[in-house]
């Protein structure tokens, strides 16, 4: 149907043949259209205020809004309305937008607006609004110039550059007779894992690896770990990089004051991201980064003009238990409830049966 497509333009337009149109809708309900328009279509140039098509109580329907709303409609819909754009837009400002005002105003009447949870969601939405025009304030990402993306891929070398890095396991003794004995145990053939486990927990000295079989996980050439409290000798590393992934080191390595045994578990190879591969990435980083500090920098300054008081310390009657939840709150003074069960039958006490 070629006439649908009309259906989509403004209603200014659509009626640029009439100076005036007043259009009584909805029964006995106080709605009147009002559209103004020049012979040419376009708007007036004295008038640089919003269309308003319709008023419904306090509700104004601007032409633009109707027009968004049938452009977001889906064509089998909107063959419902009419068989001509002209019946289209006139039934559905009637039968949509003027339904929905007439619903909201009856609504704010009975002051449903009021109740919580209707304000809890319609205080959502200005907070999505108020976020959603924030970001277009500070800019998208492609507002970010390639010099940003650089200098945020140097500052950040390290996310994107990873070097080689070996996964270890290493039982720690006192001697160095005691590693060369645990090596002779253990053999020159394929490690078993079973016999490896139960070496770690019985002969490491290092107790807070010994119970998971002495792993480090995965050490870089400097001894640095995925825990940055935590390093690793790098002569453990060394030694494990001249055998290969599954091998036992076949020598005693000592390691400060104390001598260990290694199993090198896996090697990975060093990886390096080139910066035209994560570019899109790094866009989308630091237009989080410029949210970010736009709404730190908007929450100060509202937080400084509106926030008239703030009693912090009331927030300790608020009583949150260890797993998250919310227990009753208790009046000063009064003594812990105990969690045992009431005894069901009375017995002795000092002063008689209880």
């Amino acid at each position: 149907m070629p006439w649908l497509r009309l259906g989509v333009v403004p209603v200014a337009a659509g009626l640029a043949a009439a100076a005036v149109l007043v259009l009584r809708l909805a029964g006995d309900a106080p709605t009147t259209l009002v559209s103004e328009a020049r012979a040419d279509g376009t708007a007036s140039a004295a008038a640089p205020e919003p269309v308003i098509v319709a008023r419904v109580g306090d509700s104004v329907i601007t032409a633009r809004e109707l027009s968004r709303r049938i452009a977001e409609t889906p064509r089998p819909t909107l063959v419902t309305y009419g068989s001509s754009p002209e019946e289209i837009r006139k039934n559905f400002l009637d039968k949509v937008l003027v339904r929905e005002a007439l619903f909201a105003e009856e609504a704010k009447s009975r002051g449903e607006d009021k109740q919580k949870d209707v304000r809890d969601r319609l205080l959502a939405t200005l907070r999505s609004a108020l976020l959603d025009d924030l970001r277009k304030e500070v800019g998208l990402s492609e507002r970010i110039s390639d010099d940003d993306v650089k200098a945020y891929y140097q500052a950040h070398i390290d996310k994107f550059v990873a070097p080689k890095r070996i996964g270890l396991s290493r039982i720690l003794v006192d001697t160095r007779p005691e590693a060369e004995a645990l090596l002779q145990e253990l053999g020159d053939g394929e490690v078993d894992s079973k016999k490896w486990n139960d070496l770690a927990r019985d002969k490491s000295v290092d107790k807070t690896t010994n119970m998971r079989g002495g792993s480090l996980g995965l050490i870089g050439e400097d001894g640095s770990t995925g825990q940055a409290d935590r390093r690793a000798d790098p002569g453990l590393y060394a030694a494990a990089d001249r055998v290969k992934d599954g091998e036992l080191v076949h020598e005693a390595v000592k390691e400060g004051s104390k001598w260990a045994v290694i199993w090198k578990r896996q090697s990975m190879r060093s990886v390096t991201r080139s910066i035209d591969a994560v570019s899109p990435d790094i866009r989308g980083a630091i237009a989080d980064e410029r949210m970010r500090d736009a709404v730190g920098k908007l929450l100060d300054s509202l937080r400084k003009d509106l926030v008239k008081e703030e009693n912090p310390e009331l927030v300790d009657m608020v009583s949150i238990g260890v797993g998250g939840e919310l227990d009753r709150a208790e009046r000063p003074g009064t003594l812990p409830r105990t969690r045992r069960p009431a005894r069901a039958m009375p017995g002795d006490s000092p002063a008689g049966l209880r």
